[in-house]
């Protein structure tokens, strides 16, 4: 489970960054929080309505990037 800090953290940041996507990987180290707890929160907030997900990334570098 998520902490709620975290879990708003990520909302946040997925609302702020609507358009790119992101792993929760690449997401724990964009926003420097913990790898677990951050795909802890993307789990708890892609099951709900609305879902907000994070997505896969596109390159192989987890770097933040958006899709050509």
């Amino acid at each position: 489970m998520a902490d709620d800090l975290t879990e708003s953290t990520v909302r946040q940041h997925l609302r702020d960054q609507s358009g790119e996507l992101y792993c929760a990987r690449c997401l724990a180290r964009v926003l420097n929080l913990d790898p677990s707890a951050t795909e802890a929160a993307v789990v708890a907030l892609s099951e709900r309505r609305p879902p907000f997900a994070a997505g896969l990334t596109l390159r192989n570098t987890h770097s933040r990037s958006r899709p050509d």
